[in-house]
């Protein structure tokens, strides 16, 4: 397996694939498709987790876990590369996310502008793994990150990711976590709106004032220049993805009357 810790990991993967993608013609034509290979190993894992409760849909590389209160949804979601080159190379890698049925009704309920949101958390595999930082890719042509592959990620999924979807399910726990720095959930927006829906608005307002104070220092600019912004042209009429945190911390103090405390110096 294959560590990308930071963009210039990213930058050399896509060029090494690139560059193998460009030779492919080269290749041993009688070696196993791609696709097939990939579909395969998926199946694989699949079966590893059915007997834990996981629904496999092999039409689009996912599995699903739903609690028992039928409240939150665990997905993990497997994907490969369009570059791959069969009998060289057959990427591998798995992400997970949790849904929440209430946040997205509260959500909905209560937009920020026009948007809503039902996913609590979502991370590449790699989180989880012990070992290493970043995220994880295999290459399912050798046999060896193969068989690392089917063993790691159904292991990692019982013994740590499990866990974790059923702390996700505590609102206290939560709300605990987040009000001493320790944990988010996606974002600023979605953790805001996971804490006025479980009515944990002063944990919202300590989260956002202590948010504030994060590095970059352009967060905080960003949210002062916002906030004159909305006091002489009023806020956007929508939501506009990519803005910036310090745009989404003063639309949430905003939208949502929200009291936060703001750092005097940047």
């Amino acid at each position: 397996m294959k560590w990308l810790k930071n963009i210039e990991d990213f930058t050399e993967h896509i060029f090494s694939n690139k560059e193998r993608a460009a030779k492919r013609h080269l290749n041993n034509v009688n070696a196993e498709k791609p696709r097939e290979v990939f579909e395969q190993t998926c199946q694989l894992i699949a079966n590893e987790l059915n007997i834990i409760g996981f629904t496999y849909y092999p039409s689009q590389h996912k599995l699903k876990l739903e609690s028992k209160d039928k409240k939150h949804n665990l997905f993990i979601k497997f994907s490969s590369n369009r570059d791959n080159v069969a009998g060289q190379y057959v990427e591998l890698s798995a992400v997970f996310y949790i849904e929440s049925k209430d946040l997205k009704k509260y959500s909905k309920n209560h937009p920020l502008l026009n948007y809503w949101n039902e996913t609590m958390i979502g991370r590449d595999i790699g989180a989880l793994v012990k070992g290493g930082e970043g995220n994880i890719i295999w290459n399912l042509a050798d046999k060896k990150q193969f068989e690392n592959a089917t063993l790691i990620i159904p292991k990692t999924i019982k013994e740590s990711l499990i866990g974790v979807f059923g702390d996700l399910q505590d609102s206290e726990t939560i709300s605990k976590e987040i009000e001493m720095d320790n944990f988010e959930l996606s974002n600023p927006i979605t953790t805001v709106q996971y804490l006025l829906m479980i009515d944990k608005q002063n944990v919202a307002e300590k989260y956002l004032s202590t948010f504030l104070t994060r590095k970059p220092e352009k967060i905080l600019e960003d949210y002062k220049k916002a906030m004159e912004q909305f006091k002489n042209e009023g806020t956007p009429a929508e939501f506009i993805h990519g803005m910036g945190y310090g745009f989404e911390v003063a639309l949430l103090e905003t939208e949502y009357k929200l009291k936060i405390k703001v750092p005097n110096n940047i």
